[in-house]
């Protein structure tokens, strides 16, 4: 009797150690597949978040603005990426704040913003896909039972709500 517990409690350690090491390999897989997409996600959060800065710095300067016309930037970010501004109107705000801009860095400025609006525009589609990609992780199998951190990637788009986007403007 003694015997077959003994045969029987090693048949089940040989079974039991791959399942261990298998389901050991699954998670760190899972976990770093995780750990991944969250650093992607971070870093293009901190790209689309620069953008701003990014853009005002090159207004400010092209244009010769002070600081104190970035209140009304912030008014006209978001219709800027958006192109919800057209050229009249952004060359209007331009000389309302700076009557006396050189109209030759007009076409440079327009073509610095429409790069930077391309790139954002890029980077947030990513940061889209991430979330969609990280959303598939944390509901699949068996990687859901594998993943210690299944918190979502949290990201509102800008163009779906100006109000509540990554950072006040």
């Amino acid at each position: 009797m003694i015997g077959w517990i003994i045969v029987i409690f090693i048949l089940f350690l040989l079974f039991m150690i791959p399942v261990g090491i298998g389901a050991s390999v699954l998670s760190t897989y899972y976990n770093r597949q995780d750990k991944l997409l969250r650093d992607e996600a971070e870093a293009h959060r901190k790209i689309l978040e620069g953008t701003y800065d990014h853009i005002w710095t090159n207004i400010k300067q092209r244009a010769g603005l002070r600081e104190e016309h970035r209140r009304s930037f912030n008014n006209i970010y978001p219709d800027l990426l958006d192109k919800s501004i057209d050229n009249e109107g952004f060359i209007n705000w331009i000389l309302e704040c700076n009557i006396d801009f050189d109209p030759q860095e007009y076409v440079p400025l327009l073509d610095m913003v429409t790069v930077s609006r391309e790139r954002f525009i890029d980077h947030q589609l990513r940061m889209e896909s991430l979330m969609h990609e990280h959303r598939l992780l944390l509901s699949s199998w068996p990687a859901r039972w594998f993943i210690r951190d299944r918190s979502a990637i949290h990201y509102v788009p800008m163009d779906l709500d100006y109000s509540r986007w990554g950072r006040s403007l």
